[in-house]
């Protein structure tokens, strides 16, 4: 029985006597909290700097709200974790809550890490590449940007500013002639010595300097290199300069914002309209600014009772977990113990780091830009999810669906006539497609046209057929559906296919005894065109809709949607199938192994062409592996 749902089984009373019992033995110390409902469900996690004091106001039922108090009503036992300080309790809670994301907390669903760009400092040639995620590899890292689209494009016009490579180590290494690049003039060609260490590191502190945001200075630089081309009438050294400087003017025409003594910065802003919250966030680095994104926390069953200085907090302390915060935080809203959550950035900076809410001047109008971004993003979200919802309605109404729609999974199978067979999900609920839950099964079993002969002694594999959908479809809803929590099973599923699809779903899920799903297929019809989509459920046979009906499009959205997931999973296993390192088939070859080699000899083709002498040179490999390797090659 679903927590929510269950209200009668639960009283305020009895919460506050599991906590005053639990009172008893929580000292006085920072610490961090953890109030447990039924079925181990997670409902709260918060950090005090007095443990003791901080969960006694949960005894105390006039101080609780709305939200608190179905909190502490369905609370039956806490756990308490003992910290050295009030900043170690802060970044506990954080992370906790990113591992169990609890009823009653703020979350923030979308803290994925910015992508930022890496001037590798391992290589004698360093390389130019796009990164992301923790920032371990020995570099300079330029960033975060907002897109990782952004990313590319700005590694693209260096390239052409600068000439710098973007290979990695293993074709740097394995290059005899030039490449594509250098040929298109994005490269200096490094790799066969067309330009000299020295001449390269110059191109690499200009690409250094533009990064940083001093691009004015090597504009003017080039202007001037151009022009004293063009008066030694060396043109084809002025239009390469020239060329440059139209790259960078590309690049940095949208960019500056000119506030002055601002470097590297973040603007965050929250807004609140209804039930609704936004914080919208800016990133500003070398004084341009590197992109705008919209962040909408899931603050829980209550909005009401949310307060801003707690959601501001929550956001600053999820999102920096997993992002570098820069030397200055520039707010509308104060976070929850600012000085606190201050010295916990600085200590993950190890650099000074002030959050600021001005009230006048040039970052106080910066900041009214953005909330006039957060005021659209949040308006169109409202929108949105409201449409939304008369979308779910309007299925449920339109096939008779007797349960009530707030979320859908989509499914869909892709392969190539049997080969690199990959089954998709994708989900849908009032907020639009949630991406975090999407997922992608690789289909493993070898599908049978019909029963073997297994009185022959070698199996016929002609019979081998992997373009049975129906198998397919049958193996992703049971993996999707066996021994899962049905709390976070949907209310519609939507497969792409016909009769026959649907007949092989509800098999599943009749074996599974899952009853309250409703199933519904969308087949393109015999045409195969869009409009004349053919539906089917349990109860109704071959529905179509009229061309123009909204509810139709929002259908073929979703079957679109699942498809394009579909399709990109299938293609990403087909190349890694196809681009498959030999070394990877050896027994006793893993990472550091393969590492090795590929250093030693640039290449698995030439590991394959190397005698035993020379793989014996190679670190870590000993005399019994390079037989093995050596063996695999050449049997």
């Amino acid at each position: 029985m679903s927590l929510i749902n269950s209200k009668n089984k639960y009283s305020l009373e009895t919460g506050i006597e599991v906590i005053k019992d639990e009172l008893i033995t929580i000292p006085s110390k920072p610490g961090v909290y953890q109030m447990i409902g039924d079925n181990e469900e997670f409902l709260y996690i918060g950090k005090a700097k007095n443990l003791k004091n901080r969960v006694h106001f949960y005894t105390q039922p006039k101080r609780l709200n709305t939200r608190l108090t179905y909190m502490v009503s369905h609370t039956i036992r806490m756990e308490i974790i003992i910290t050295s300080s009030e900043m170690e309790a802060l970044l506990l809670e954080s992370n906790l809550i990113k591992k169990f994301e609890p009823t009653f907390n703020i979350l923030l669903k979308d803290d994925k890490s910015f992508s930022s760009i890496l001037l590798s400092l391992d290589h004698p040639f360093p390389q130019l590449s796009a990164h992301r995620g923790i920032r371990n590899k020995k570099g300079k890292y330029f960033g975060p940007f907002v897109s990782r689209g952004t990313v590319y494009k700005t590694i693209e016009t260096l390239q052409k500013a600068f000439l710098l490579r973007t290979c990695n180590d293993n074709m740097f290494n394995s290059r005899t002639r030039p490449c594509l690049q250098y040929q298109i003039k994005r490269c200096s060609a490094p790799c066969v010595n067309y330009i000299s260490k020295n001449l390269y590191n110059e191109s690499l502190e200009l690409a250094e300097k533009f990064l940083s945001g001093n691009s004015k200075i090597i504009k003017n630089s080039l202007i001037q290199q151009m022009y004293n081309a063009s008066d030694n009438q060396n043109y084809e050294a002025a239009a390469i300069y020239r060329n440059r400087l139209k790259a960078l003017t590309e690049a940095t025409a949208h960019q500056n914002i000119n506030i002055p003594n601002l470097n590297d910065a973040d603007f965050l802003v929250l807004k609140k309209i209804d039930n609704k919250v936004i914080i919208q966030m800016s990133i500003v680095r070398g004084g341009c600014n590197y992109g705008s994104k919209s962040y909408f926390p899931n603050i829980g069953k209550n909005p009401n009772d949310v307060i801003a200085n707690e959601v501001m907090q929550a956001f600053i302390c999820q999102f920096y977990n997993t992002n570098q915060p820069p030397s200055m935080i520039i707010v509308n809203q104060y976070p929850k113990d600012k000085i606190l959550v201050e010295q916990l950035l600085t200590k993950k900076l190890n650099l000074k780091v002030k959050i600021e809410c001005p009230k006048k001047g040039r970052k106080f109008d910066v900041l009214n830009l953005v909330l006039k971004n957060a005021n659209e993003s949040l308006n169109r979200k409202i929108y949105e999810k409201s449409s939304n919802k008369n979308n779910m309605k309007k299925i449920q109404e339109v096939f008779n669906f007797k349960n009530i729609i707030n979320k859908i999974e989509v499914y869909d199978n892709s392969h190539h006539q049997g080969s690199s067979p990959i089954g998709a999900m994708i989900a849908f609920n009032e907020d639009g497609f949630s991406k975090s839950l999407y997922r992608r099964y690789n289909i493993e079993t070898n599908y049978y046209k019909q029963p073997l002969d297994y009185s022959n002694k070698i199996r016929d594999k002609t019979y081998i057929n992997n373009n049975n959908d129906y198998a397919m479809m049958q193996e992703v809803i049971r993996r999707r559906f066996s021994g899962k929590n049905s709390s976070n099973f949907p209310d519609l599923l939507i497969i792409d296919g016909g009769k026959g699809h649907l007949s092989s779903v509800l098999s599943v899920l009749t074996d599974l005894d899952i009853e309250k799903i409703s199933v519904l297929a969308i087949s393109k019809g015999r045409e195969r065109n869009a409009g004349r989509e053919h539906f089917f459920t349990k109860e109704k046979d071959n529905f179509n809709f009229n061309k123009d009906e909204p509810i139709l499009f929002f259908l073929q959205n979703l079957r679109d949607e699942v498809h394009r997931y579909a399709i990109a999973g299938h293609r990403l296993k087909s190349k890694k199938i196809l681009f498959k390192n030999p070394l990877d088939e050896i027994d006793g070859i893993g990472a550091t192994r393969k590492k090795a080699l590929l250093e030693e000899f640039g290449s698995a083709k030439a590991v394959g062409n190397a005698d035993l002498i020379d793989l014996l040179k190679v670190t870590g490999i000993s005399e019994a592996m390079a037989k093995k390797i050596f063996n695999y090659f050449n049997d």
